[in-house]
């Protein structure tokens, strides 16, 4: 009766000790939308998701068992590295998730695969695998890129958007005369301009040192970006997207993080680029 007794502790202690083991049943992977914090749909092994071009998700991998939801360590990777419709731009193995842009052309598709690295007692056909991501091919229906305005903006609305440029990244007003060239190539360009525009402010001496002489801190810094160029508060953003954002901005990687910001779906959306 010792030995017996002493032999179901030592099993109720290892599972106290190690209550992951054995317990996952399934997995799937969510997709949440980072411009609305929500989780929009989710993927079976072997599946498919459909975006619009210029979405931003993150893909959470979880695990079904024992009544609750387990987010299991795990590894991410782009079918065609570098060369595909969709691009991983950050992931994290410890909180299970990557974070995916859309930039190929409508109709395209790309499979984004997965590997689960920690022992949670799946079969071996489930901790590896794939999913699919599709780009929508037109603008209706749901999950479709959005309609393009009938005509972009006219008058003073390439001024005013190097100005967003300027307060979100430079964080100060537009100065007239160094603003010209901005404004005049915007007006004769298009997204792609934009982005350009964008990374060549955030790389500029004053983005890299003369704004820290002012005492500015990159707390300060990404609130601005996220209010100027994105009309979002700091707390309507993911907690996690915080966090990496201004772990890069720390690190001085700040066009790294405005690039990801002026590509996004909803600062075209927001700016009216939508063409």
């Amino acid at each position: 009766m010792t030995a017996k007794f002493r032999s179901w502790s030592c099993a109720a202690a290892l599972a106290l000790l190690f209550p992951l083991t054995l317990a996952a049943q399934s997995v799937q992977i969510q997709v949440k939308d980072l411009d609305t914090d929500e989780v929009i749909g989710t993927v079976q092994p072997g599946g498919s998701f459909t975006l619009s071009e210029g979405d931003r998700v993150r893909l959470i991998m979880t695990a079904q068992g024992r009544g609750r939801t387990l987010y299991p360590q795990t590894e991410y990777w782009e079918g065609t590295p570098n060369g595909g419709c969709v691009r991983i731009t950050r992931a994290s193995i410890e909180n299970a998730n990557a974070t995916v842009e859309a930039v190929g052309s409508r109709g395209r598709s790309e499979s984004i695969g997965y590997r689960i690295v920690e022992d949670i007692g799946l079969s071996s056909r489930s901790v590896e695998g794939s999913i699919t991501l599709r780009i929508a091919e037109s603008s209706s229906g749901a999950g479709s890129a959005p309609a393009a305005s009938p005509s972009r903006p006219s008058g003073s609305w390439e001024r005013d958007l190097t100005n967003s440029l300027y307060k979100g990244i430079l964080m100060r007003d537009l100065d007239e005369q160094g603003a010209r060239g901005y404004i005049d190539r915007i007006s004769r360009g298009d997204h792609g301009t934009v982005v350009k525009i964008a990374d060549e402010m955030s790389r500029s001496e004053e983005s890299r040192i003369r704004i820290y002489q002012r005492g500015v801190n990159n707390q300060q810094r990404l609130i601005a970006l996220y209010e100027n160029l994105l009309d979002l508060s700091s707390d309507e953003i993911d907690e996690e997207e915080w966090d990496e954002d201004l772990h890069r901005l720390n690190d001085g990687r700040v066009a790294e993080v405005v690039g990801e910001i002026v590509r996004s779906r909803r600062f075209r959306e927001v700016q009216d680029l939508n063409d």
